[in-house]
């Protein structure tokens, strides 16, 4: 099966209906670039349906971890400006209203993996990084927690 990615909105949530191998070349190019673009667009809630998924290779998982990154990176809680940490691993002032305070951007979590998914999601440990639903709907019902 070729790797495609198709978008829907269920309230508040881009749910990104992915199908195929997540798997290195073109399959990471696209994923990485649906989720820039969603996250460009200003959503920050994003589910990613991985019921179609039939493989992720190491490079696919890693993909996955880069698209939790992106998603919910760290940002400045009064204005929302991207901030970064200093040589010493601690949080800057933000760069435009010198606050402290911080917040994460959006939320990604996955829905439906099918079992080498969630085998390779345990066995790397990755199931405690990510929040794996076993349904879509359980995954749209715990945004609104």
């Amino acid at each position: 099966m070729d790797f495609k990615v198709s978008k829907r909105k269920a309230n508040a949530v881009v749910v990104l209906d992915v199908a195929g191998r997540i798997t290195a070349g073109d399959a990471l190019v696209e994923l990485r670039q649906t989720i820039r673009d969603e996250v460009a667009n200003g959503h920050h809630k994003i589910l990613l349906n991985l019921k179609d998924v039939s493989y992720v290779d190491s490079s696919g998982l890693g993909e996955l971890v880069m698209a939790l990154g992106t998603v919910t990176q760290t940002i400045c809680a009064s204005c929302g400006a991207t901030v970064f940490k200093d040589e010493d691993g601690q949080w800057d002032r933000c760069p435009q209203c010198k606050s402290n305070e911080r917040k994460s951007w959006g939320e990604l979590k996955l829905s439906n993996a099918g079992r080498q998914v969630t085998d390779l999601l345990q066995f790397t440990k990755l199931h405690t990084v990510f929040d794996v639903h076993e349904s879509e709907e359980d995954a749209l019902k715990s945004y609104s927690r």
